[in-house]
């Protein structure tokens, strides 16, 4: 019997959670059995305090974590505490940038996963689209044409994408839209090319608008087919053109326009 067996397993130091975690994720799992709604309050500080046995230090700790992760805004004056909010796509978005930030993303790799959510995104807005979005719609397109024209390609490449979050609005799958809506701020944020060719620029952005002129038609005839034809074919170009200008992803995927 040597000697470790005789001893037992070797020592090891186990890291205990610390207090303000474990309440902080007791609190969101009260936020979810007790199906609290955006705008409901979470019992006050000293409530809090006495429930868990803690110092208001700890407390206020895993409030600030909630906080911070979108949950809960905290309110001040007689009447203030934690109050619950819905989590904002930017919010979540900016976790996953900071997720895949250590990994070794490519566009690629996006596009694998945008040829085939963008089209099933597209299909699933017919016949749903207000009067209001065909509009913006229209004014997109023409405001990108003019961007193009006056050589501003950032702005027409914002506006791209733009477009493709105006179909988000009117989808009915949140889980699709948090997807698409991912894919449309990275490539708006952080995609660069690295091979100048204005040639090659410029028919890219002559392909988006006619693309995006073209479902605009398509949209209003509610021809179902006809905007799944056009998407597969506007993505797969798309790809196709970042390839030929030999696009790459910023560093920085931690980089994220709040404006955007």
């Amino acid at each position: 019997m040597n000697a470790d067996t005789a001893t037992g397993p070797k020592s090891r130091r186990f890291q205990r959670p610390k207090l303000s975690n474990l309440i902080a994720d007791d609190l969101r799992h009260w936020i979810a059995r007790d199906r609290l709604k955006p705008g409901e309050r979470l019992p006050n500080e000293r409530t809090l305090v006495e429930h868990y046995g803690c110092s208001k230090g700890t407390v206020r700790e895993a409030l600030k974590a909630l906080e911070v992760g979108g949950l809960v805004k905290m309110q001040t004056g007689p009447n203030g505490g934690a109050q619950v909010q819905a989590v904002s796509i930017e919010s979540s978005t900016q976790q996953l940038r900071t997720y895949l930030h250590f990994l070794d993303l490519d566009f690629q790799q996006v596009y694998a996963v945008r040829r085939t959510v963008e089209v099933t995104l597209a299909e699933s807005v017919v016949g749903k689209l207000t009067e209001d979005q065909f509009q913006r719609m229209e004014d997109n397109v023409a405001r990108c044409q003019k961007a193009r024209a006056a050589g501003d390609r950032a702005t027409a490449r914002r506006l791209e994408v733009d477009f493709h979050d105006i179909l988000c609005e009117s989808c009915d799958n949140p889980f699709l839209v948090f997807i698409c809506r991912f894919i449309n701020g990275i490539l708006r944020d952080l995609v660069e090319f690295r091979r100048d060719e204005n040639d090659a620029r410029d028919a890219f952005g002559k392909h988006n608008t006619q693309s995006h002129h073209d479902l605009i038609e398509a949209y209003r005839r509610e021809d179902r087919a006809a905007v799944g034809k056009i998407s597969a074919e506007h993505m797969n170009c798309a790809e196709g053109f970042m390839s030929r200008l030999d696009a790459a992803f910023r560093d920085n995927l931690l980089y994220f326009d709040g404006n955007a």
